[in-house]
Protein backbone atom coordinates (compact mmCIF):
# COMPACT_ATOMS: atom_id res chain seq x y z
CA UNK A 1 0.00 0.00 0.00
CA UNK A 2 2.72 3.09 -0.96
CA UNK A 3 1.88 6.34 -1.44
CA UNK A 4 -1.26 7.00 -3.62
CA UNK A 5 -3.11 9.93 -4.28
CA UNK A 6 -6.83 11.38 -3.95
CA UNK A 7 -9.10 9.83 -1.62
CA UNK A 8 -7.14 6.39 -1.04
CA UNK A 9 -4.66 8.79 0.59
CA UNK A 10 -6.67 9.26 3.23
CA UNK A 11 -8.74 5.73 3.26
CA UNK A 12 -6.70 4.40 6.77
CA UNK A 13 -7.72 7.25 8.81
CA UNK A 14 -11.21 7.49 7.52
CA UNK A 15 -11.83 3.61 8.61
CA UNK A 16 -10.78 4.40 11.97
CA UNK A 17 -12.72 7.56 12.32
CA UNK A 18 -15.87 5.35 10.93
CA UNK A 19 -15.21 2.58 13.24
CA UNK A 20 -18.16 2.60 15.65
CA UNK A 21 -20.13 5.36 13.96
CA UNK A 22 -23.86 4.91 12.40
CA UNK A 23 -26.45 2.49 12.44
CA UNK A 24 -25.24 -1.81 12.06
CA UNK A 25 -26.21 -2.80 8.84
CA UNK A 26 -28.59 -5.46 8.47
CA UNK A 27 -28.15 -8.92 6.97
CA UNK A 28 -30.44 -10.60 4.70
CA UNK A 29 -31.21 -13.95 6.58
CA UNK A 30 -29.10 -14.82 9.93
CA UNK A 31 -25.80 -16.30 9.40
CA UNK A 32 -25.15 -20.64 10.56
CA UNK A 33 -24.70 -21.24 14.17
CA UNK A 34 -21.46 -21.88 15.81
CA UNK A 35 -22.05 -25.46 16.36
CA UNK A 36 -22.99 -26.62 13.01
CA UNK A 37 -21.79 -24.11 10.56
CA UNK A 38 -19.35 -26.59 8.91
CA UNK A 39 -22.47 -28.58 7.62
CA UNK A 40 -23.75 -25.97 5.40
CA UNK A 41 -23.18 -25.63 1.81
CA UNK A 42 -23.86 -23.87 -1.00
CA UNK A 43 -27.71 -22.90 -2.05
CA UNK A 44 -28.20 -25.61 -5.02
CA UNK A 45 -24.56 -26.71 -5.30
CA UNK A 46 -23.19 -30.44 -4.59
CA UNK A 47 -21.30 -30.85 -1.49
CA UNK A 48 -17.35 -30.54 -1.88
CA UNK A 49 -16.98 -27.67 -4.08
CA UNK A 50 -14.82 -25.87 -0.84
CA UNK A 51 -13.26 -26.91 2.04
CA UNK A 52 -11.93 -24.56 5.15
CA UNK A 53 -8.02 -24.63 4.16
CA UNK A 54 -6.92 -24.60 8.00
CA UNK A 55 -8.51 -27.64 8.55
CA UNK A 56 -6.46 -30.35 9.30
CA UNK A 57 -8.32 -33.10 10.79
CA UNK A 58 -11.52 -33.43 8.42
CA UNK A 59 -11.65 -36.45 6.61
CA UNK A 60 -9.56 -35.01 2.81
CA UNK A 61 -10.71 -38.09 1.03
CA UNK A 62 -12.30 -35.93 -1.56
CA UNK A 63 -9.24 -33.14 -1.94
CA UNK A 64 -7.19 -35.98 -2.20
CA UNK A 65 -9.42 -37.46 -5.32
CA UNK A 66 -9.34 -33.78 -6.85
CA UNK A 67 -5.12 -33.83 -6.69
CA UNK A 68 -5.65 -36.68 -7.94
CA UNK A 69 -7.70 -36.17 -11.01
CA UNK A 70 -4.97 -32.85 -11.89
CA UNK A 71 -2.20 -34.52 -11.97
CA UNK A 72 -3.06 -37.67 -13.48
CA UNK A 73 -4.31 -36.84 -16.87
CA UNK A 74 -2.03 -37.73 -19.94
CA UNK A 75 1.50 -34.77 -19.56
CA UNK A 76 4.21 -34.28 -21.32
CA UNK A 77 7.72 -35.12 -19.82
CA UNK A 78 7.38 -31.40 -17.58
CA UNK A 79 6.04 -32.97 -14.97
CA UNK A 80 2.77 -31.68 -12.58
CA UNK A 81 2.99 -27.86 -12.99
CA UNK A 82 1.33 -25.56 -10.29
CA UNK A 83 0.44 -21.71 -10.67
CA UNK A 84 0.18 -19.54 -7.23
CA UNK A 85 -0.92 -16.42 -7.88
CA UNK A 86 -0.73 -13.51 -4.87
CA UNK A 87 -3.20 -10.63 -3.60
CA UNK A 88 -2.28 -7.47 -4.38
CA UNK A 89 -4.81 -5.27 -5.96
CA UNK A 90 -3.97 -3.26 -8.80
CA UNK A 91 -0.19 -4.59 -8.32
CA UNK A 92 -2.25 -7.45 -9.82
CA UNK A 93 -1.03 -5.59 -13.31
CA UNK A 94 2.48 -7.56 -12.53
CA UNK A 95 1.26 -10.93 -12.96
CA UNK A 96 -1.04 -9.97 -15.78
CA UNK A 97 2.49 -8.35 -17.18
CA UNK A 98 4.68 -11.85 -16.49
CA UNK A 99 1.85 -14.13 -18.04
CA UNK A 100 1.52 -12.30 -21.39
CA UNK A 101 5.21 -12.03 -21.51
CA UNK A 102 5.74 -16.14 -20.45
CA UNK A 103 2.78 -17.01 -23.28
CA UNK A 104 5.48 -14.20 -25.57
CA UNK A 105 8.14 -16.78 -24.74
CA UNK A 106 6.70 -19.75 -26.10
CA UNK A 107 7.52 -21.51 -22.88
CA UNK A 108 4.56 -20.99 -20.83
CA UNK A 109 3.44 -24.45 -19.80
CA UNK A 110 -0.57 -25.75 -19.02
CA UNK A 111 -1.04 -25.61 -15.52
CA UNK A 112 -2.70 -28.34 -13.78
CA UNK A 113 -3.80 -26.53 -10.89
CA UNK A 114 -4.11 -22.78 -10.71
CA UNK A 115 -4.87 -21.10 -7.32
CA UNK A 116 -5.55 -17.45 -6.91
CA UNK A 117 -6.34 -14.93 -3.73
CA UNK A 118 -8.24 -11.41 -4.21
CA UNK A 119 -6.37 -10.34 -7.28
CA UNK A 120 -4.78 -13.33 -7.82
CA UNK A 121 -8.11 -14.69 -7.90
CA UNK A 122 -9.32 -12.26 -10.77
CA UNK A 123 -5.94 -13.15 -12.71
CA UNK A 124 -6.38 -16.95 -12.17
CA UNK A 125 -9.65 -18.24 -14.54
CA UNK A 126 -7.74 -16.08 -17.40
CA UNK A 127 -4.74 -18.02 -16.35
CA UNK A 128 -6.38 -21.37 -16.04
CA UNK A 129 -8.12 -20.97 -19.70
CA UNK A 130 -4.55 -20.58 -21.74
CA UNK A 131 -2.64 -18.03 -23.39
CA UNK A 132 -6.04 -16.94 -25.54
CA UNK A 133 -7.03 -15.33 -22.75
CA UNK A 134 -4.25 -12.76 -22.33
CA UNK A 135 -5.35 -9.95 -24.46
CA UNK A 136 -8.61 -9.21 -21.71
CA UNK A 137 -6.14 -9.89 -18.89
CA UNK A 138 -3.71 -7.02 -20.24
CA UNK A 139 -6.64 -4.95 -21.10
CA UNK A 140 -8.13 -5.28 -17.41
CA UNK A 141 -4.67 -4.39 -15.78
CA UNK A 142 -3.84 -1.55 -17.65
CA UNK A 143 -7.32 0.29 -18.25
CA UNK A 144 -8.86 0.41 -14.86
CA UNK A 145 -9.36 3.38 -12.58
CA UNK A 146 -10.53 3.77 -9.70
CA UNK A 147 -13.20 4.73 -10.32
CA UNK A 148 -13.77 1.54 -12.54
CA UNK A 149 -13.89 -0.73 -9.06
CA UNK A 150 -15.10 1.50 -6.04
CA UNK A 151 -17.35 4.32 -5.89
CA UNK A 152 -16.84 6.48 -2.62
CA UNK A 153 -19.60 6.98 -0.18
CA UNK A 154 -18.39 8.55 2.80
CA UNK A 155 -21.78 10.08 4.01
CA UNK A 156 -23.25 6.86 3.44
CA UNK A 157 -20.88 5.13 6.09
CA UNK A 158 -21.05 8.23 8.69
CA UNK A 159 -24.98 7.74 8.62
CA UNK A 160 -25.09 4.14 8.28
CA UNK A 161 -22.22 2.15 9.61
CA UNK A 162 -21.52 0.62 6.05
CA UNK A 163 -18.25 0.44 4.70
CA UNK A 164 -16.52 3.49 3.16
CA UNK A 165 -16.45 2.51 -0.94
CA UNK A 166 -19.17 0.97 -2.94
CA UNK A 167 -18.34 -2.24 -4.67
CA UNK A 168 -20.84 -2.14 -7.10
CA UNK A 169 -18.65 -0.94 -9.79
CA UNK A 170 -15.90 -4.17 -9.57
CA UNK A 171 -18.96 -6.70 -9.40
CA UNK A 172 -19.81 -5.30 -12.54
CA UNK A 173 -16.85 -5.72 -14.31
CA UNK A 174 -16.43 -8.83 -12.98
CA UNK A 175 -19.81 -10.14 -14.35
CA UNK A 176 -18.58 -8.77 -17.39
CA UNK A 177 -15.40 -10.19 -17.60
CA UNK A 178 -16.67 -13.55 -15.91
CA UNK A 179 -19.77 -14.27 -19.26
CA UNK A 180 -21.26 -17.60 -19.05
CA UNK A 181 -19.03 -18.67 -21.82
CA UNK A 182 -16.18 -18.27 -19.80
CA UNK A 183 -17.59 -20.52 -17.22
CA UNK A 184 -18.18 -23.21 -19.52
CA UNK A 185 -14.90 -22.96 -20.68
CA UNK A 186 -13.53 -23.36 -17.14
CA UNK A 187 -16.29 -26.64 -16.45
CA UNK A 188 -14.43 -28.02 -19.92
CA UNK A 189 -10.96 -28.16 -18.63
CA UNK A 190 -12.38 -29.80 -15.12
CA UNK A 191 -13.67 -32.17 -17.33
CA UNK A 192 -9.99 -32.93 -18.19
CA UNK A 193 -9.00 -32.86 -15.09
CA UNK A 194 -7.47 -29.76 -14.61
CA UNK A 195 -8.20 -27.62 -11.18
CA UNK A 196 -9.07 -24.19 -10.49
CA UNK A 197 -9.47 -22.76 -6.79
CA UNK A 198 -10.02 -19.51 -5.45
CA UNK A 199 -9.54 -18.63 -1.90
CA UNK A 200 -12.17 -16.40 0.26
CA UNK A 201 -12.35 -15.88 4.28
CA UNK A 202 -15.07 -16.69 6.04
CA UNK A 203 -15.05 -13.52 8.53
CA UNK A 204 -18.23 -14.88 10.25
CA UNK A 205 -15.74 -18.22 11.27
CA UNK A 206 -12.35 -16.20 10.83
CA UNK A 207 -10.98 -19.05 8.32
CA UNK A 208 -9.82 -19.16 4.85
CA UNK A 209 -11.95 -21.10 2.69
CA UNK A 210 -10.55 -22.56 -0.68
CA UNK A 211 -13.66 -22.88 -3.69
CA UNK A 212 -13.03 -25.71 -6.59
CA UNK A 213 -14.06 -23.05 -9.19
CA UNK A 214 -14.48 -25.91 -12.14
CA UNK A 215 -16.75 -27.84 -10.03
CA UNK A 216 -18.81 -24.94 -9.65
CA UNK A 217 -18.55 -24.43 -13.03
CA UNK A 218 -19.17 -27.78 -14.14
CA UNK A 219 -22.97 -27.77 -12.36
CA UNK A 220 -23.72 -25.33 -15.33
CA UNK A 221 -26.97 -23.75 -13.99
CA UNK A 222 -26.96 -19.83 -13.90
CA UNK A 223 -26.94 -19.95 -10.22
CA UNK A 224 -23.66 -22.09 -10.44
CA UNK A 225 -22.37 -19.25 -12.54
CA UNK A 226 -23.50 -16.65 -10.70
CA UNK A 227 -21.46 -18.22 -7.30
CA UNK A 228 -18.55 -18.69 -9.88
CA UNK A 229 -18.86 -14.62 -9.93
CA UNK A 230 -19.42 -14.07 -6.11
CA UNK A 231 -16.32 -16.02 -5.27
CA UNK A 232 -14.48 -14.17 -7.32
CA UNK A 233 -15.92 -10.96 -6.15
CA UNK A 234 -15.41 -11.81 -2.66
CA UNK A 235 -11.95 -13.17 -2.77
CA UNK A 236 -11.20 -9.10 -4.26
CA UNK A 237 -13.17 -7.28 -1.56
CA UNK A 238 -10.92 -5.48 1.19
CA UNK A 239 -12.54 -5.59 4.36
CA UNK A 240 -13.46 -2.55 5.64
CA UNK A 241 -13.49 -0.91 2.54
CA UNK A 242 -16.25 -2.94 0.78
CA UNK A 243 -19.07 -4.46 1.75
CA UNK A 244 -18.82 -8.73 2.37
CA UNK A 245 -20.60 -10.48 -0.01
CA UNK A 246 -23.52 -12.77 0.67
CA UNK A 247 -23.41 -16.10 -0.51
CA UNK A 248 -26.71 -18.40 1.07
CA UNK A 249 -25.75 -21.73 2.34
CA UNK A 250 -27.83 -24.99 3.36
CA UNK A 251 -27.87 -27.78 6.01
CA UNK A 252 -30.55 -29.33 3.96
CA UNK A 253 -33.16 -27.84 6.72
CA UNK A 254 -32.68 -24.31 6.66
CA UNK A 255 -31.37 -21.28 4.68
CA UNK A 256 -28.91 -18.77 5.87
CA UNK A 257 -26.15 -16.57 4.91
CA UNK A 258 -22.57 -16.46 5.50
CA UNK A 259 -20.22 -13.52 4.86
CA UNK A 260 -17.46 -13.76 2.74
CA UNK A 261 -14.29 -10.97 2.11
CA UNK A 262 -10.99 -10.85 0.37
CA UNK A 263 -9.15 -13.87 1.02
CA UNK A 264 -5.39 -12.22 1.43
CA UNK A 265 -7.40 -11.49 4.83
CA UNK A 266 -6.06 -14.98 6.10
CA UNK A 267 -3.32 -15.98 3.44
CA UNK A 268 -1.79 -14.01 0.36
CA UNK A 269 -0.61 -16.45 -1.30
CA UNK A 270 -1.05 -20.58 -1.41
CA UNK A 271 -0.44 -24.17 -2.98
CA UNK A 272 -2.33 -26.57 -1.73
CA UNK A 273 -2.95 -27.97 1.94
CA UNK A 274 -0.32 -29.29 4.05
CA UNK A 275 -2.36 -32.16 5.05
CA UNK A 276 -2.31 -33.60 0.89
CA UNK A 277 -0.20 -36.68 0.57
CA UNK A 278 1.07 -34.92 -3.09
CA UNK A 279 4.99 -37.01 -2.77
CA UNK A 280 3.09 -40.30 -1.90
CA UNK A 281 0.58 -39.62 -5.20
CA UNK A 282 3.29 -38.11 -7.72
CA UNK A 283 5.20 -41.58 -6.82
CA UNK A 284 1.89 -43.47 -7.57
CA UNK A 285 1.00 -41.69 -10.86
CA UNK A 286 5.28 -42.44 -11.93
CA UNK A 287 5.61 -38.57 -11.55
CA UNK A 288 7.98 -38.89 -9.16
CA UNK A 289 11.02 -38.49 -11.40
CA UNK A 290 10.00 -35.42 -13.40
CA UNK A 291 10.08 -31.39 -13.26
CA UNK A 292 7.04 -31.18 -10.83
CA UNK A 293 6.70 -27.55 -10.11
CA UNK A 294 5.06 -24.66 -8.46
CA UNK A 295 5.32 -21.52 -9.98
CA UNK A 296 4.39 -18.70 -7.58
CA UNK A 297 3.94 -15.32 -8.13
CA UNK A 298 3.76 -12.45 -6.19
CA UNK A 299 2.14 -9.08 -7.03
CA UNK A 300 3.86 -7.22 -4.48
CA UNK A 301 7.77 -6.04 -3.61
CA UNK A 302 8.59 -8.24 -0.40
CA UNK A 303 11.82 -6.14 0.92
CA UNK A 304 11.61 -4.29 3.81
CA UNK A 305 12.04 -0.31 2.63
CA UNK A 306 13.74 2.01 5.66
CA UNK A 307 11.74 5.50 5.49
CA UNK A 308 11.29 8.35 8.14
CA UNK A 309 7.69 7.30 9.24
CA UNK A 310 5.08 10.27 9.05
CA UNK A 311 3.74 10.52 12.20
CA UNK A 312 0.14 11.60 11.42
CA UNK A 313 -2.67 8.58 11.98
CA UNK A 314 -3.76 7.70 7.99
CA UNK A 315 0.30 7.76 7.27
CA UNK A 316 0.52 5.50 10.03
CA UNK A 317 -2.15 3.29 9.69
CA UNK A 318 -0.79 3.39 6.26
CA UNK A 319 2.34 1.92 6.71
CA UNK A 320 1.60 -0.50 9.80
CA UNK A 321 -1.30 -2.17 6.88
CA UNK A 322 1.53 -2.42 4.44
CA UNK A 323 3.83 -4.40 7.20
CA UNK A 324 1.34 -6.95 8.33
CA UNK A 325 0.86 -7.95 4.39
CA UNK A 326 4.08 -7.70 3.38
CA UNK A 327 5.06 -10.06 6.85
CA UNK A 328 2.22 -12.36 5.68
CA UNK A 329 3.11 -12.68 2.31
CA UNK A 330 6.60 -13.82 3.34
CA UNK A 331 5.21 -16.71 5.97
CA UNK A 332 2.93 -17.81 2.80
CA UNK A 333 5.94 -18.31 0.71
CA UNK A 334 7.66 -19.63 3.15
CA UNK A 335 5.15 -22.17 3.76
CA UNK A 336 5.09 -23.06 0.36
CA UNK A 337 8.89 -23.36 0.37
CA UNK A 338 8.78 -25.85 2.98
CA UNK A 339 5.44 -27.87 1.04
CA UNK A 340 7.45 -27.80 -2.41
CA UNK A 341 11.14 -29.58 -0.05
CA UNK A 342 9.20 -31.91 1.60
CA UNK A 343 7.37 -33.19 -1.69
CA UNK A 344 10.30 -32.76 -4.04
CA UNK A 345 8.84 -30.09 -5.92
CA UNK A 346 10.83 -27.54 -7.61
CA UNK A 347 10.00 -24.00 -7.14
CA UNK A 348 10.00 -21.11 -9.17
CA UNK A 349 8.83 -17.64 -7.62
CA UNK A 350 8.88 -14.01 -8.98
CA UNK A 351 7.69 -10.90 -7.42
CA UNK A 352 7.64 -7.19 -7.64
CA UNK A 353 11.44 -6.50 -8.06
CA UNK A 354 13.46 -3.91 -6.16
CA UNK A 355 14.50 -2.22 -8.66
CA UNK A 356 10.74 -1.14 -9.73
CA UNK A 357 10.07 2.41 -7.95
CA UNK A 358 7.16 3.72 -9.67
CA UNK A 359 4.22 5.23 -7.40
CA UNK A 360 0.66 4.96 -8.50
CA UNK A 361 -1.24 8.56 -8.05
CA UNK A 362 -4.15 6.65 -7.51
CA UNK A 363 -6.09 3.06 -6.20
CA UNK A 364 -6.24 2.10 -9.64
CA UNK A 365 -4.04 4.61 -11.99
CA UNK A 366 -3.26 3.35 -15.19
CA UNK A 367 -0.18 4.79 -15.52
CA UNK A 368 1.47 3.40 -12.96
CA UNK A 369 -0.25 -0.48 -13.63
CA UNK A 370 1.02 0.01 -17.52
CA UNK A 371 4.48 0.36 -15.85
CA UNK A 372 3.98 -2.79 -13.50
CA UNK A 373 2.32 -4.61 -16.48
CA UNK A 374 5.25 -3.98 -18.72
CA UNK A 375 7.96 -4.95 -16.00
CA UNK A 376 6.35 -8.03 -15.45
CA UNK A 377 6.33 -8.55 -19.38
CA UNK A 378 10.01 -8.29 -19.28
CA UNK A 379 10.21 -10.63 -16.58
CA UNK A 380 8.02 -13.22 -18.19
CA UNK A 381 9.94 -13.02 -20.92
CA UNK A 382 13.18 -14.04 -19.79
CA UNK A 383 13.50 -17.85 -18.50
CA UNK A 384 16.18 -16.45 -15.97
CA UNK A 385 14.03 -14.46 -14.30
CA UNK A 386 12.34 -17.38 -12.62
CA UNK A 387 13.55 -17.50 -8.93
CA UNK A 388 14.20 -21.12 -7.11
CA UNK A 389 14.29 -20.03 -3.58
CA UNK A 390 12.59 -17.55 -0.99
CA UNK A 391 15.76 -15.77 -0.12
CA UNK A 392 15.83 -15.34 -3.91
CA UNK A 393 12.77 -14.02 -4.26
CA UNK A 394 12.66 -11.66 -2.03
CA UNK A 395 15.46 -9.95 -2.91
CA UNK A 396 14.65 -10.13 -6.82
CA UNK A 397 15.88 -7.28 -8.62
Amino acid sequence: MRGRGGWFRLLPALVIVLVGIGCAPKRALPPPDAATYESFEPVGMPPDIRYYADDFEVDKSQVIAEFRAAVSREKDADGVQLLALSGGGADGAYGAGVLNGWSRSGRRPEFDVVTGISTGAIIAPFAFLGSDYDPPLREFYTETRTADVAQLRILDALISGRTIANVTPLKKKINREMTDQLIREIAQEHARGRRLFVGTTNIDAERPVLWDVGAIASVGTPQAHQLVRSVILASASIPLVFDPVPIQVSNGHEVRQEMHVDGALTQQIFAYPPGLPVKQTLRELGYANKANTIWLIHNKRLEPRYREQDLRLSKMVDRTLGTLVRSQGLGDIAAITALAKRDDLRLRGLAVPVGFQTEPKEFFDPGYMRALYTQGYADGLRPDSWRADLKEIFLAR
